[in-house]
């Protein structure tokens, strides 16, 4: 298991952690590392202030840097497509709708010509 992984792991913990039961934070005194076996990690968090163990189950994996920044890419495009597209349909289109609906001399193709 790479250290630094390991290290980088615990710090984000510390910051991100809160009790499920007293929302309290904790700190690296909190912490027991059970076992680590190549990848795996498994982490007893006790909160400081209801007495509460926590079991965290982990795997570190290490990431090439770069393939993160293409994500972060991809993820950026995705936003932008799915705020361009427009959703649903407005209340005159409905009511449009309706009136061909009624008309007595409407086809199903003539729907999608308009």
């Amino acid at each position: 298991m790479n250290y630094q992984a390991l290290k980088s792991m615990i710090e984000n913990l510390i910051k991100t952690y809160k009790c499920p039961e007293c929302k309290s934070s904790v700190t690296e005194e909190n912490i027991d590392i059970v076992w680590a076996a190549w990848a795996n990690v498994n982490i007893d968090v006790e909160c400081p202030k209801c007495k509460k163990h926590s079991m965290i189950k982990s795997q570190i994996i290490q990431m090439n840097i770069n393939s993160i920044e293409g994500l972060r890419n991809s993820i950026q495009n995705i936003k932008n497509l799915k705020s361009s597209i427009k959703h649903g349909i407005n209340d005159s289109e409905i009511t449009n709708l309706s009136k061909d609906l009624k008309s007595e001399h409407i086809n199903v193709s003539d729907l999608f010509e308009k």
